[in-house]
């Protein structure tokens, strides 16, 4: 079972509509992928329905975008889209975006940077600093998102406004509450920090269920130690891409290698095995 489980559209930081992602899976000979954009479920029913139309198995998924010593971003798979504790929480996640995104606007109106707010805010889902970036880009401020991160929506970029995020706590809670499996999203950079065993250890209590092992990223001695960790910690090995169409360009729908182990398909209930069969009576 070909799979990629880690994914965002247009609902979120992407730039393909939600279909678009479920037809590529389909060409790029997926059988199974999740929808994850950031702090918003809001493109998941239909692909889940689309899924179904094209013969792929879709997951209903989240990306948390939390915070603690650094940035934590925190997967959640098989989740309950109409939790009302979820809902309730992305709906404040979603207007404390748009008040920071405004504190931004606000900011780059001091040096006499004036954007489209319409093409900015006229979406369904998150709204995010990428979103600023497109239109820095459109009105010839900078050249690259690269630069427009640099230069005005980086931590020193000259319009930066701190977000207020939840903690990795929380987004494993809130994911556990839904129903759902939690996963930590691209963990190399938390090996590389030093924190990712801590981080393990402090979310384990509280029902993290896996690491993404695979990655577009990681290098096979990568994949090795991270299926290591996973396994030392009973958590499954998870993959995906981080596709987001035209704003991550190189990175292909199911272009990394990942077939979900047994262990991975029983945590997302995709199988069931009955461990009683072979007993000794």
């Amino acid at each position: 079972m070909k799979a990629d489980l880690h994914i965002h559209s247009v609902c979120s930081d992407g730039t393909d509509e939600v279909k678009t992602i479920v037809a590529k899976a389909k060409d790029a000979g997926l059988n199974l992928i999740a929808l994850t954009d950031h702090d918003t479920v809001k493109g998941v029913k239909e692909a889940v329905e689309e899924g179904k139309k094209q013969g792929i198995r879709v997951l209903k998924g989240i990306e948390m975008s939390t915070y603690a010593i650094c940035e934590v971003h925190i997967l959640g798979y098989c989740i309950d889209i109409e939790n009302d504790a979820l809902r309730t929480r992305l709906e404040e996640i979603e207007k404390q975006r748009k008040e920071r995104i405004k504190a931004i606007l606000s900011n780059l109106s001091k040096y006499n940077i004036s954007l489209n707010e319409e093409k900015i805010f006229d979406r369904v889902g998150t709204v995010g600093r990428m979103h600023i970036a497109k239109q820095l880009i459109a009105g010839g401020y900078c050249q690259t998102v690269t630069e427009a991160f640099d230069r005005y929506l980086g931590e020193r970029g000259i319009a930066y406004v701190p977000s207020k995020r939840i903690t990795p706590l929380e987004g494993v809670k809130l994911i556990k509450a839904a129903g759902g499996r939690a996963v930590i999203a691209h963990p190399l950079v938390f090996c590389q920090k030093g924190r990712l065993d801590d981080l393990i250890a402090g979310l384990k209590t509280y029902g993290l269920d896996g690491i993404e092992v695979y990655y577009p990223t990681h290098t096979a001695e990568d994949v090795a130690r991270l299926s290591q960790l996973a396994r030392k910690n009973g958590l499954f090995a998870s993959g995906g891409t981080d596709y987001h169409g035209a704003n991550k360009k190189g990175v292909e729908l199911g272009s990394v290698d990942y077939t979900p182990d047994v262990f991975a398909l029983e945590k997302l209930s995709l199988i069931k095995r009955d461990y009683g069969k072979n007993r000794r009576r």
